[in-house]
């Protein structure tokens, strides 16, 4: 009786190398594409941030018939909602965004935050804190018309534009308009 011996089929090395071809061929033609399915979320989230603290600081203002600060830190990394006053930069406060705290602070991940001015006068910087806006019990801000620009740290063309309307203590994206030294 003759045995039959099957021998297992490889692969050539030839075969390897071009099925390896292909595969970095199409990760080189993918991997730019895969930030555009990200776009400009990150600064939207900040945006969106930006506005929900000023929703919260509106309705606790009305609430609690106080006024509520909202403000970014000197490195532009960081929002902070507080009661306003002379402790506001140092009251403590919650790690998170949160309606149900009377104080909040966290970061603003992967993205800068800033407030644009008229060049004549500079943002006032209290406690680490440049603020954006103060609600009153009214549910009007003490400013108007004030600008924040969100830019993502590792995209410099991704930038949003939030302003706060003073009369109403809302906030609306605002169209891009091109960088003039800010």
């Amino acid at each position: 009786m003759t045995t039959r011996t099957t021998r297992r089929r490889g692969f050539t090395l030839i075969e390897v190398m071009l099925v390896l071809a292909v595969l970095i061929l199409l990760a080189a033609v993918l991997l730019p594409s895969i930030s555009v399915f990200r776009g400009d979320s990150r600064p939207q989230a900040a945006v969106d941030s930006i506005r929900g603290e000023l929703a919260i600081a509106r309705g606790r203002a009305m609430i609690e018939n106080r006024p509520y600060r909202i403000a970014i830190d000197e490195t532009k990394t960081r929002i902070r909602r507080a009661p306003d006053g002379p402790d506001f930069a140092t009251a403590p406060a919650a790690d998170h965004a949160d309606g149900g705290s009377t104080a909040v602070e966290y970061g603003l991940e992967h993205v800068n935050a800033e407030i644009l001015s008229d060049a004549s006068v500079a943002p006032a910087i209290e406690g680490g804190w440049q603020t954006v806006a103060v609600v009153l019990p009214a549910g009007s801000c003490l400013d108007d018309a004030m600008t924040v620009r969100v830019q993502d740290r590792d995209n410099s063309q991704s930038v949003l534009r939030v302003q706060i309307r003073g009369l109403t203590a809302t906030a609306r994206v605002v169209a891009n308009t091109p960088e003039t030294g800010k």
